[in-house]
């Protein structure tokens, strides 16, 4: 919760510090998207899991000076672990909450007509619950690339990344890494 408080506090520095730029667009926005989870135990290598994948949902708010955006990012989805092979753990079946609240960062290096490619890299807390066993915290990484179809205020995002965190349920390290690929609509101000 702590790197929570740490990494809102420094967005709202960045927005108000970046208040004096000419070329500054705040902008709020809505993303969904397809998840591809790979759920591993290092420390139980005789456990596997299929891939799940899943739907997810998630807002942001940024602010874009020149060719630079800092940006505060939700994420949520939930899974349902397929285990093929049992051993001390057995979460067959059980779904698991997973969320992302961070920061990133975006670099807008040209653009074509509307089009503004980027890349995208970031930090935050990866909160994952699996109900009725436990949940945890930890911070983790995400990188990625997309690309903004911007008419007006308002913009047209696709974009795919990859998210790493690891947490510790019921004393176990669950590695979540997975693939995202999401669309959504940002409206600047």
């Amino acid at each position: 919760m702590k790197k929570i408080m740490i990494s809102g506090l420094v967005l709202a520095f960045l927005l108000v510090s970046a208040s004096g730029l000419q070329a500054q667009k705040l902008y709020i926005g809505a993303q969904v998207g397809y998840s591809s989870q790979s759920p591993t135990l290092p420390d139980l290598q005789t456990l596997e899991f299929n891939k799940v994948d899943s739907f997810f949902y998630g807002g942001r708010l940024g602010l874009k000076f020149m060719m630079f955006a800092v940006e505060a990012n939700y994420i949520r989805s939930d899974y349902t672990f397929d285990q093929t092979v049992t051993g001390v753990i057995d979460w067959d079946g059980e779904e698991l909450q997973y969320q992302f609240i961070g920061v990133n960062a975006k670099l807008f290096p040209f653009s074509i007509a509307m089009f503004k490619p980027y890349v995208t890299a970031g930090y935050g807390v990866y909160l994952a619950e699996i109900k009725n066993i436990g949940d945890d915290n930890k911070g983790g990484y995400n990188v990625g690339a997309g690309i903004e179809l911007k008419i007006s205020k308002i913009a047209l995002v696709v974009e795919g990344k990859y998210r790493y965190g690891k947490v510790n349920i019921e004393g176990e390290d669950l590695e979540l890494g997975n693939f995202t690929l999401s669309g959504g609509i940002n409206i600047y101000f």
